[in-house]
C-alpha cells in the first residue's frame, strides 16, 4: 500500500473499524462517493447501503451501514452511524435469532421498545440480504 487514507467508521457502542485504506466508497444521500488519499473536504449524509473498502486495488472488506453522516479531508474518512455491520465477519445464524427476538419486541407495550426493535429488525434485516 503506496498512498492511505485513515477510516474509522464509529457507531454509539464502539469503534467498528480504524484503519488505513487506499480508497473508501461509501453510500451517500446524493449518491455513491468515493474517497481517495488526499480528496477534497466533503461533510455529506449518508443513506443505508454498504461502506466498500478497497485494498491492494480490490474491495478487502464491506460494512453495512444504517445511515449516518460521513466527513472526508485529505487524511481521513470518519463515518459516523446509528448501526453499522462488517458483513465478511459475521455469522447468519446469529443474526437471525437476532431478529426472530427483536421481531418478539415490536410488540412491546412500551413503544421505545417497540420503535427501536423495528427500526434494529429492518436493519438486521438488510444485513442479511447483502450477506455473500
Amino acid at each position: 500500500m503506496s498512498d492511505t487514507t485513515n477510516l474509522e467508521i464509529v457507531t454509539p457502542s464502539m469503534v467498528l473499524v480504524s484503519e488505513p485504506v487506499e480508497m473508501v466508497v461509501v453510500p451517500g444521500a446524493d449518491g455513491q462517493i468515493g474517497a481517495l488519499p488526499r480528496h477534497s473536504k466533503v461533510m455529506s449524509t449518508l443513506d443505508r447501503g454498504i461502506v466498500n473498502i478497497y485494498n491492494d486495488s480490490k474491495i478487502s472488506s464491506r460494512v453495512m451501514i444504517d445511515g449516518g453522516i460521513v466527513e472526508i479531508n485529505e487524511n481521513s474518512v470518519v463515518i459516523l452511524a446509528e448501526r453499522a455491520e462488517k458483513l465478511d465477519k459475521v455469522n447468519k445464524q446469529i443474526l437471525e435469532e437476532k431478529l426472530l427476538d427483536l421481531k418478539a419486541q415490536q410488540n412491546d407495550t412500551d413503544p421505545n421498545i417497540s420503535s427501536l426493535a423495528a427500526k434494529n429488525s429492518s436493519f438486521l434485516s438488510a444485513v442479511l440480504e447483502n450477506i455473500e
